[in-house]
């Protein structure tokens, strides 16, 4: 007689729950759908067990945003946030902005906002302090990096591609802001190195167009040497470096580049030669005040 009202019970729980799925699953979406079906084939096999435990464990998910981060999966992809715009004006108007690795330790409030930050500043290497975010344990967090990673991106590729179009050869002023969307995208962190090369090229277009009416320019001078010692062609870069000290002594730009670069590689006989042509020739009040204490700890280093 038990196994028959066992047998009963287990015929008329299937039932309920056939019926309820039925019901439920017009309302729902796809992602929810899953769920639903989850939910009733644990169920189905064990009664009122089966019901605790998926609420339960439904209940979990939700706290701890895993289901969550399964629904927003395809907005993870694009990297949309609802209302980013509010988000970035709400970084923005904080004076109290911390170091990133800082705030990556504190609540999620602390954390979005550092992040966000970097929207509404020109930061160098931005793409630095972004990958902090990528690589943090909170779904939400790297979530938040993602979506300001790939807002940053698409706005450097957008702004370069507009000066590319905008290139007038009887308006310098058009390569020099070409040049520098292109530097700031370099400069952002957020390129690899095939992007890095495909985004030196367009300089190099650039710049060939440039040379053609401006070779004297110093803005196409600097950066024709800069692109070469990226390029690692050292004999080109040094032409451009000593057309630009030729023509230009006053300005610290062509000494300091190639200073910088000397320094790298740790080539000492060539940084004392330009030290003591930047001490002759350029004032000291020309010097940005940042350069000036290396300067002087390179020239005890240089003697």
């Amino acid at each position: 007689m038990s196994s028959v009202l066992i047998a009963l019970f287990f015929l008329i729980h299937l039932i309920v729950v056939y019926l309820i799925y039925r019901v439920l699953r017009l309302r729902l979406s796809d992602d929810q759908r899953g769920v639903l079906t989850f939910i009733c084939l644990i169920s189905v096999f064990l009664p009122l067990i089966g019901e605790v435990f998926s609420v339960f464990a439904l209940l979990l998910a939700r706290r701890y945003a895993s289901s969550q981060t399964l629904l927003d999966y395809d907005d993870y992809v694009q990297f949309n946030v609802i209302n980013l715009e509010g988000v970035q004006q709400q970084a923005a108007e904080s004076m109290e902005m911390i170091p990133i690795a800082e705030a990556m330790e504190m609540d999620a409030a602390k954390r979005k906002q550092s992040i966000v930050h970097l929207t509404t500043t020109t930061l160098a290497d931005a793409g630095k302090y972004i990958q902090v975010g990528l690589d943090h344990t909170d779904s939400e967090t790297v979530h938040y990096a993602a979506t300001v990673r790939n807002t940053l991106f698409d706005r450097y590729e957008a702004a370069v591609r507009q000066k590319e179009e905008q290139l007038d050869p009887f308006h310098v002023e058009t390569y020099y802001q070409f040049i520098a969307a292109c530097e700031t995208f370099l400069e952002s962190g957020l390129l690899d190195d095939g992007g890095k090369k495909r985004l030196n090229l367009r300089l190099a277009g650039g710049l060939e167009q440039m040379g053609v009416l401006y070779s004297a320019d110093p803005e196409y001078l600097h950066t024709s040497g800069r692109l070469a010692l990226r390029e690692d062609d050292v004999p080109r870069a040094v032409r451009h470096f000593s057309a630009f000290i030729k023509r230009y002594p006053e300005l610290p730009d062509g000494y300091l580049t190639l200073i910088e670069y000397h320094f790298t590689k740790g080539d000492w006989s060539e940084i004392r030669p330009i030290l003591k042509q930047l001490r002759t020739n350029v004032p000291s009040e020309n010097i940005p005040e940042e350069k000036r204490f290396i300067l002087e700890r390179l020239e005890g280093g240089a003697q």
